[in-house]
């Protein structure tokens, strides 16, 4: 398939054209790899962020150097495809890049969930010690998702017993929106400690 010159309709203005050449480019794999990283330099955000899935589609390790440097994009939408598109190509910098994008791409049907939350619990119980650290975190709802990665991934763990309550109650029965900042950042060292323990 030859794939054209320029965002290959990635910038068209109407949204349909817009949605087919997106899907197009996917179809045609890592060819369209140069398409989509003109269209992570583009000027519009919706242009970015489609380029940066499309990579996370096509998985092009080609693109790992652009894909971080999109993390530093303005759009938070395009920061949380760029780390989904890290981890799609199995970067070494994609644990670091969906930890710090945890907030950029919420799931607006089921919230708290973002992509990274999706894209961390996917990837399983080895990226507890990097998310633990989140439970501390300033805002709430950075706390919240740091949490939801947690239980999900505790839950499913032979070592926590069966019992996640019983577990969640011997640590300091954390709370991600609790008032008690010093009972939080007790719970949370526990956590840190238990992950420590079970997840080296």
């Amino acid at each position: 398939m030859n794939i054209p010159v320029g965002l290959g309709g990635l910038d068209a203005a109407d949204p349909a054209d817009r949605a087919s050449a997106y899907e197009a480019l996917v179809v045609a794999g890592r060819v369209s790899t140069s398409v989509f990283l003109r269209g992570l330099a583009s000027a519009d955000a919706d242009v970015r962020e489609k380029s940066a899935q499309g990579l996370a589609e096509t998985g092009d390790p080609a693109a790992a150097d652009a894909l971080a440097e999109a993390l530093s994009d303005p759009e938070p939408l395009v920061r949380g495809r760029a780390a989904q598109a890290l981890a799609a190509i199995g970067d070494w910098r994609s644990l670091d890049a969906l930890v710090r994008t945890i907030d950029d791409y919420p799931d607006v049907l089921h919230a708290p969930h973002t992509i990274a939350t999706y894209v961390l619990i996917a990837r399983g119980r080895d990226v507890l010690p990097s998310v633990a650290p989140l439970l501390d975190a300033p805002q709430p709802v950075t706390r919240q998702r740091a949490f939801l990665v947690l239980q999900t991934l505790v839950s499913a763990m032979p070592e926590a017993g069966g019992d996640w309550g019983a577990l969640w109650q011997s640590l300091g029965a954390y709370d991600p929106t609790g008032r008690d900042d010093a009972a939080r950042a007790v719970a949370a060292a526990k956590w840190g400690q238990w992950i420590a323990v079970h997840c080296p």
